[in-house]
């Protein structure tokens, strides 16, 4: 790990601390002695499986790196990782897309969450059999053509927010991510760019009255605030049933 550290322009003695102190990288952590390439005679090398250094790499301040090249990287890695980890859980559910039945669906996310150890799920697990049997009851009309899913540009498109600091459309699309998760809507990807795109009442929610609220045009805030119409017009806060 000393070669890899120093490589990335870091102090060796404080990630050495880090390793020794973290319970998961601190168990799996190996001494030995041995005589790298380059050196003159053998030493005591503190090494991780190679599965572990991810690990250690998330918990890397960005902003300790000095090269910008690499800090870039260690950024573009940690910003990853979310996704990595959702998918892992629930990513057959994201992979499955719309051409399963709600049922089908339903069961993805139940053999998702048997991953999760017990304890996690004990608070969330009511909500996700409630998830479950409203996946079961909704129908999209037959013949009918609409755009239900967006990405996170394309929604700040559709609420005329122009004004875009640099960043603001990851953020969002974080952001309408957990919103999706909290009320139980699936996360799609666009088949050409492999981009998230969100339900149409999670957008809703989170420009409406969520925290997105702020990122509308003042013109738009105002008609809320009057109680008249906003435009573009919000959608309905649930998908169509059936009786």
């Amino acid at each position: 790990m000393k070669p890899i550290v120093e490589g990335m322009g870091l102090d060796w003695d404080t990630q050495k601390k880090k390793i020794g102190s973290h319970h998961l990288l601190s168990s799996c952590k190996v001494n030995s002695t041995f005589q790298m390439i380059g050196d003159d005679q053998e030493r005591e090398h503190i090494m991780l499986p190679l599965n572990r250094v991810p690990m250690w790499l998330i918990t890397i301040q960005p902003n300790k790196v000095p090269d910008p090249a690499t800090r870039a990287r260690v950024v573009e890695f940690q910003e990853q990782v979310p996704d990595v980890l959702f998918n892992h859980f629930f990513g057959k559910a994201i992979a499955a897309g719309e051409h399963l039945n709600a049922q089908q669906t339903g069961g993805i996310f139940k053999a998702g969450l048997g991953k999760l150890k017990r304890e996690l799920l004990a608070e969330i697990a009511p909500q996700f059999a409630a998830l479950a049997e409203e996946l079961r009851t909704i129908h999209r009309p037959v013949g009918v053509a609409v755009v239900t899913h967006r990405t996170a540009k394309r929604w700040l498109d559709h609420y005329g927010i122009t004004k875009r600091p640099r960043g603001l459309v990851r953020r969002v699309s974080n952001a309408l991510m957990r919103q999706s998760i909290r009320m139980g809507y699936t996360v799609s990807y666009t088949a050409e760019e492999e981009v998230r795109s969100f339900h149409e009442v999670v957008a809703n929610a989170y420009f409406s009255t969520g925290p997105g609220r702020h990122l509308l045009p003042k013109a738009v805030k105002g008609q809320k605030e009057m109680g008249l119409g906003a435009s573009p017009v919000p959608f309905a806060q649930t998908p169509a049933r059936t009786a």
